[in-house]
């Protein structure tokens, strides 16, 4: 091959594979974003809808129930709660969806079972028969009810309920959280008085265990828990559906993908009526477990979940590292929870109305369970610094008691989730019911737990060999290529320098130098002088 064809070939290869490596490069992420959210698309036969149907991730629930070390100096003094926080008690959470319901618009429908079995290995020393004393949650709940009542068949229930109940009470902690402890039968029955207070007559029949009592009262929907006769705070709630979801697909769009559309038949809640309800019925998100993919730092990820009876959002707060991948930090900034006086957004879920907010990092959930309850972050964190004064063996912190979700961007897949949350019921004095008499006035922690799910080394490194790996494979490759390309097109221009010098003095020989070495010569003419011809 002639030295100059050299020069052309090797700068046309090392030119093509510059340009074409260096395109590939770029629109790379393109065919991999399109090729991930085929993937993505909920659908039946997707290889994705396995995982959808039941996670592959262990979620665990974690609880901790707090002791209390000195109930009558509280009842009978009045004194600051002393708390003492036993746990983890460790549930695995088992979800399976069921019963689908595909829509030609892009959503699919669904319940949701969840069931918990208690893990010995994961709850170190604690066991479901340890003995818990905790606040009575029937006492208070009946409390609300008989407040303020003066006539005489309230007054002689309460102190039939004083007689059989106690405001503390020490139960073991499987029962507390899930089996339930029974109830005692109550007579409530005094008509036999009705002939010297005819009122009484009204009793009639009220004997026997709270359901048979409210049952001849005429309650219509008597809760389950009355029915069982047996207290828990979660009975009823283990191997249980979660009403209907609805959720987008993915196959008309990544931009909305898993976010609720409805929840339970509804695509807004019901529950909060105050100033900016609006706000605060709002269904947004999706439940915390997948997100739309390529997220950024300055994405905002929405939650609803039905337990918190609202949405929530959280916002970027760091980058980390989950086994090795590359994963955004989000939590909740604290205008989520603030005070409402102090985030008017939050003037919605004040109870009955603004004149009742509770503080910072509080919730009531009277709107949406039918009881006086208080939902908080754990151990008050970020909360209303008045209450936690108000007691004794509480130690908020960020790194136990924050919630916290690391994704991985490019598909949204949440690799570390810890839902925290803490269960509160409010204690008051009430002046005619002897038990609350002396009672100081606080927001009174019953439990907290720990949702949460983590994807493990295996499981990690199979995520890094599909989402990692073929950036990794195509930069290797078309960075060679890339790399090969520069050299031939360095290696062309040393050869082409190289030959220059030959090329022009061959060109000086065979063009130029014979028009610069011709002569005009006139020709040779001899002649004879007339001398010459004389001789």
């Amino acid at each position: 091959m002639l030295p100059l064809t050299q020069v052309k070939v090797m700068t046309g290869v090392g030119a093509t594979l510059v340009v074409l490596c260096s395109i590939f490069i770029g629109v790379f992420p393109l065919i991999f974003n399109t090729i991930v959210d085929k993937m993505l698309v909920i659908r039946e036969d997707s290889d994705t809808f396995e995982a959808f149907v039941t996670p592959p991730i262990p979620i665990y629930m974690q609880f901790w129930l707090f002791n209390v070390t000195n109930p009558e100096e509280i009842r009978f003094n009045g004194a600051k709660p002393v708390l003492e926080q036993v746990g983890p008690y460790t549930y695995e959470e088992v979800r399976v969806k069921y019963a689908f319901d595909w829509s030609k618009e892009g959503t699919v429908s669904y319940l949701q079972n969840k069931s918990y079995i208690f893990s010995p290995e994961l709850s170190g020393e604690r066991r479901e028969s340890d003995l818990i004393t905790s606040i009575n949650v029937l006492m208070v709940l009946a409390s609300h009810v008989f407040q303020g009542r003066q006539d005489l068949i309230s007054s002689t229930i309460w102190t039939q309920l004083e007689a059989s109940l106690d405001l503390f009470e020490t139960h073991e902690a499987g029962d507390i959280l899930f089996y339930g402890y029974d109830l005692p039968a109550f007579n409530f029955d005094f008509s036999g008085l009705g002939n010297l207070v005819p009122k009484l007559d009204e009793t009639e029949g009220w004997s026997g265990t709270l359901a048979d009592i409210m049952d001849q009262m005429g309650f219509q929907d008597i809760p389950q828990v009355v029915l069982d006769n047996k207290l828990a705070l979660l009975l009823g709630v283990n191997n249980t559906d979660d009403k209907v979801y609805e959720v987008k697909t993915g196959s008309d769009g990544m931009g909305d993908f898993m976010n609720i559309q409805s929840w339970n038949g509804s695509s807004t809640l019901h529950y909060w009526k105050g100033e900016g309800a609006q706000y605060c019925n709002m269904i947004n998100g999706t439940d915390g477990s997948q997100y739309p993919p390529r997220l950024t730092r300055d994405s905002v990820l929405r939650i609803y979940t039905s337990e918190l009876c609202r949405s929530l959002y959280l916002t970027y707060e760091k980058d980390l590292y989950h086994h090795g991948i590359p994963v955004y930090r989000y939590v909740p900034p604290r205008e989520v929870l603030e005070d409402p006086e102090v985030n008017h957004d939050n003037l919605c879920y004040c109870v009955p109305d603004r004149d009742h907010c509770l503080g910072a990092g509080m919730l009531s959930l009277q709107p949406c369970l039918g009881l006086p309850l208080v939902l908080s972050t754990p151990h008050f964190y970020q909360g209303d610094e008045k209450e936690l004064a108000k007691l004794v063996g509480l130690n908020p912190t960020k790194s136990e008691h924050e919630t916290t979700i690391d994704v991985e961007p490019r598909t949204g897949v949440a690799m570390y989730a810890a839902k925290k949350m803490q269960l509160n019921i409010p204690l008051k004095r009430y002046g005619n019911l002897p038990s609350f008499k002396n009672v100081p006035e606080v927001i009174f922690p019953i439990l907290w737990v720990n949702e949460s799910a983590n994807v493990d080394a295996d499981m990690s490194q199979e995520v890094r060999n599909a989402v990692f790996v073929p950036f990794v494979v195509v930069d290797a490759i078309c960075g060679s290529l890339i790399a090969v390309g520069a050299l031939l097109l360095v290696l062309s221009g040393f050869r082409f320098l190289h030959i220059k010098p030959r090329y022009s003095f061959t060109a000086l020989h065979s063009n130029t130098a014979p028009e610069a070495c011709s002569v005009k010569v006139k020709p040779l003419v001899i002649t004879r002088s007339a001398e010459q011809d004389k001789l």
